[in-house]
């Protein structure tokens, strides 16, 4: 007997995946996120917050609320129109085939 079952992605996994395609979209990296996290430092608590954000990124955690908010305040410079809930939309089932 065999199953034919699609396996659902994570929630962390689908904000990460719209994160990064919005980041690349617009020219700008995790890196570019973390310095405005610091108000456009860039010193050891920047690397740090780099650090965490990617590592949550590899691994597909999701983000806490505040990193998560900081995250949405960035994109929100590129698309006015962006809402939280975007970012953990699965957009690929969306996705026409024209």
């Amino acid at each position: 007997m065999t199953f034919k079952f699609k396996i659902q992605k994570t929630p962390g996994a689908l904000f990460w995946e719209n994160v990064e395609e919005m980041l690349k979209d617009n020219k700008t990296t995790l890196k570019d996120v973390a310095r405005y996290m610091r108000n456009g430092k860039d010193d050891r608590e920047t690397k740090r917050i780099y650090d965490k954000l990617n590592r949550k990124r590899v691994e597909e955690i999701n983000p806490l609320n505040n990193e998560a908010m900081d995250l949405h305040e960035f994109l929100l410079r590129f698309d006015d129109n962006l809402m939280f809930s975007d970012l953990y939309s699965d957009w690929s089932k969306y996705d026409a085939k024209i």
